[in-house]
């Protein structure tokens, strides 16, 4: 088997809570109350020092204004991965003419994960600093979880940009891929997989490929 991507894993897993960063965004976003907080926050330094964050972390909206934080930079990496993503149909595939056998087009696995994770966490209370660190706690769990197993394609994000997911098997596979029998998971775009047509691949990890017709 190639050399697993772990880089392009991990940044995945990242992207597919974009949906949940995105709500979070829209809930808890307020310009004109965060503008006040900080101003509040730079006035009373001035005239208490350091005691001045003390209070504003313990302000009944701190929560909100770091989640609110947190949400757009969680969105620009997003939006910087999906760009990567993208440039992976350009460069790095391997091709051993090799055809494979679909078993099963996974249409629904950006529908499981937002069900699965992205849901519960939008119902916790992240107003309070308590709630914040569950909230956090929580979410970082998921990450590492995820990092452990292959269940990083289903990301809702790129169900969004069309990317579509299935199962399949080498029917004449090459020499590096160790289990032939085994069933692995690949992520193609827009175009459904020409199982008569020789293939080219791209490996991430766990029997995860980015896979196209050549």
């Amino acid at each position: 088997m190639q050399n697993a991507n772990l880089s392009l894993k991990r940044s995945l897993i990242l992207q597919s809570f974009a949906p949940l960063f995105l709500l979070l965004m829209v809930k808890h976003l307020d310009l004109n109350l965060y503008i006040t907080l900080v101003y509040k926050f730079i006035d009373t330094w001035h005239k208490i020092g350091i005691k001045a964050l003390n209070i504003t972390i313990h302000n009944t909206f701190f929560g909100s204004f770091v989640v609110s934080i947190i949400s757009i930079i969680w969105l620009v990496i997003t939006i910087i991965i999906a760009f990567g993503f993208n440039g992976l149909q350009k460069a790095g595939f391997k091709s051993e003419g090799e055809q494979i056998i679909i078993e099963d087009s996974s249409n629904d696995s950006g529908a499981i994960f937002l069900v699965t994770y992205i849901l519960p966490l939008l119902t916790d209370d992240i107003g309070s600093i308590r709630g914040l660190i569950v909230f956090s706690t929580m979410l970082l769990m998921i990450i590492l979880l995820l990092t452990k197993s292959n269940t990083f394609y289903q990301n809702p994000v790129l169900a969004a940009m069309k990317y579509k997911v299935f199962s399949f098997k080498f029917s004449n596979p090459a020499s590096d891929i160790t289990y032939q029998h085994r069933i692995y998971m690949g992520i193609t775009y827009k175009k459904p997989i020409d199982e008569k047509a020789v293939i080219k691949r791209k490996y991430i990890s766990d029997g995860v490929f980015v896979i196209y017709n050549d």
